[in-house]
């Protein structure tokens, strides 16, 4: 999850961390499922590689959100630092997030509904 947040905050994430982590961790368990319910003989350890790069590329985009446009990804960036800056423990004198829990869920709320 720690990638995938750092992902999210350089705006090349296309979904929010969390559903990225179930979407990357569900294709995981499946592709090991599958290669160990196959005999030896027929295992094609190619299937894991090529899923990788099809989940890869579903829950990512091509390059960082640089003019606005991509208005999903600037906000899973968002709230990818937002989150960062909750879980890195207590703020320095003068940082960290000045808003109440309520606030910050709302604001997170939000976010999620931008990024689609």
């Amino acid at each position: 999850m720690r990638l995938l947040r750092r992902t999210a905050e350089a705006g090349r994430l296309r979904i929010p961390v969390e559903q990225a982590t179930r979407v990357i961790h569900a294709a995981t368990t499946g592709a090991t499922l599958t290669l160990i319910g196959e005999e030896p003989s027929k295992q094609d350890l190619t299937t894991s590689a090529r899923l990788r790069d099809t989940v890869i590329a579903s829950v990512t985009t091509h390059s960082p959100a640089s003019s606005g446009s991509d208005l999903a990804s600037r906000a899973l960036a968002i709230d990818a630092a937002l989150e960062t800056a909750l879980t890195a423990g207590p703020p320095a004198a003068g940082a960290g997030v000045t808003l109440r829990a309520t606030e910050t869920a709302l604001l997170r709320e939000w976010l999620q509904h931008l990024a689609g």
